[in-house]
């Protein structure tokens, strides 16, 4: 999940602070609650019969706007929020968000925390790996940019050699495909941030000669980026970072009627246009809006 999202379903239990797992990797956000550690997950099943049946929504903690807004380490809305709750409105399951920091998402599916869960994904980032499954109806294409003050940067850039040397700020933890290899070798100066504002800071003082993000989310919040973005420009890394589609994944162990409702509802989503009318409720065409 350079980016992703996440979904957990269970009985009632108790929430206590997380006790720290394996590292483990991303996309691509959660409820403010926290799995009791140690304690048994349990499936979508009810243990009753009036108890809902419980999904477990995985939301990243204020890092993937405008798929997933968090406000007060709640979520609240987003495009996938609001494609998630779409997929079960009017269904027997209660969806239950969580929200955590990406590395600490995947440390619970990994190691068993969260079961039933749900979350956005996409293939070039594999978030879960063979812990889930991804929903054969994609539910919006996107794509990388570039965002620099730098005015030495070309309009395009053809190849990573092309950016060797130069200071490039990236969201920490998050994974990108053609680009990571070349931050980890030192061959681009790698600047991860916690938060967006910092990065468009820094690319806006032209401390770093440029932000790599995915498109819809850096116009999300350039938008509300209260400093100077005069100079602000895309550099468009199609030719490393190719256009790619966003999926709902879900725990490859989920029960079979719960799959086949979420694939079944986004299929008639993406069908009637509805997917489409999420999507543009949070994103303006994605072209030249700086």
């Amino acid at each position: 999940m350079q980016n992703m999202l996440l979904v957990h379903g269970g009985r009632r239990r108790s929430w206590l602070p997380d006790i720290p797992g394996r590292h483990h990797l991303l996309c691509p956000s959660l409820c403010a609650l926290i799995l009791l550690a140690g304690h048994s997950p349990v499936s979508a099943e009810p243990s009753s019969a009036t108890e809902p049946l419980r999904i477990t929504y995985l939301v990243l903690d204020d890092k993937a706007q405008p798929f997933q807004i968090v406000q007060d380490n709640v979520s609240t809305r987003g495009i996938v929020s609001d494609i998630v709750s779409a997929v079960f409105a009017g269904s027997r399951y209660q969806v239950e968000p969580i929200v955590l920091p990406v590395n600490r998402l995947r440390d619970k599916v990994q190691s068993g925390r969260v079961v039933d869960w749900v979350a956005y994904d996409a293939p070039v980032w594999n978030s879960f790996g063979d812990y889930g499954e991804m929903a054969a109806q994609p539910l919006f294409v996107t794509n990388h940019v570039l965002l620099t003050c730098n005015p030495a940067l070309p309009a395009r850039v053809e190849q990573v050699e092309d950016l060797k040397g130069l200071a490039i700020v990236s969201l920490r933890h998050f994974r990108y495909p053609g680009f990571s290899e070349a931050m980890e070798s030192g061959d681009i100066r790698s600047v991860p941030v916690e938060r967006f504002d910092a990065g468009l800071k820094l690319v806006s003082a032209q401390s770093a000669d440029g932000f790599l993000e995915l498109h819809s989310r850096l116009n999300y919040h350039v938008e509300k980026f209260s400093g100077d973005k005069q100079c602000f420009r895309e550099v468009d890394v199609s030719s490393i970072i190719p256009q790619f589609p966003i999926y709902l994944s879900y725990d490859r162990n989920m029960p079979a009627e719960v799959k086949e409702l979420i694939n079944s509802r986004l299929l008639e989503m993406g069908g009637s246009g509805e997917l489409e009318a999420i999507r543009r409720r949070y994103i303006a065409e994605e072209a030249g809006l700086y």
